[in-house]
């Protein structure tokens, strides 16, 4: 990795550990301020949403969650190509691409600080049984890092202002957020 890229992808590592930030934060983050601030804080309620229990229902049973990515500096991507160095998160339908696949990069550029090698983060669609790679480009990891210092500001934050989009429709804080 360039001296940059690396400077870059070691400051997210740190702003994330410090802020305890993990994958989904950076999904909800993609979709909405106010889902983040939700997730950030604790509040769902995704055990008694249906669209969400199907979802978990598909995750669990699509393959078992590789043993290998136990213990793995509090990371918990669903499956780890070692070989290739392809973190792989598993979601049941494609959803938002972009937001879906934030999840996979912070695992990817998690991985990478803690290595000093590049990973590829890539998003197993379980519905399609097909395998979306992701290419890191440098804005992407500047976008990461600024995703990263705006979830940690919303940490100190109130509950911010929604979004009326469709996807509110099928948000799984619809109920949280008075969207239902």
């Amino acid at each position: 990795m360039t001296g940059t890229r690396q400077n870059q992808i070691m400051e997210f590592a740190k702003l994330c550990e410090k802020s305890n930030l993990h994958g989904l934060a950076f999904q909800h983050h993609a979709i909405c301020q106010r889902r983040a601030w939700f997730h950030l804080n604790r509040l769902d309620y995704a055990h008694l949403e249906d669209r969400m229990k199907l979802g978990v229902l598909a995750h669990e049973t699509s393959k078992v969650r590789d043993r290998s990515v136990y213990g793995l500096m509090g990371l918990s991507p669903d499956r780890i190509d070692w070989q290739n160095r392809v973190v792989i998160e598993a979601k049941a339908k494609g959803g938002v691409a972009d937001a879906v696949s934030r999840q996979a990069i912070y695992y990817a550029l998690i991985l990478s600080a803690h290595t000093g090698k590049s990973w590829i983060p890539a998003v197993y669609v379980i519905s399609e049984r097909r395998t979306r790679k992701i290419q890191i480009r440098e804005e992407v990891i500047s976008e990461m890092l600024d995703a990263a210092k705006e979830l940690t500001l919303l940490l100190e934050e109130s509950c911010p202002k929604g979004i009326n989009a469709p996807i509110c429709r099928t948000c799984s804080y619809a109920l949280l957020c008075g969207r239902v």
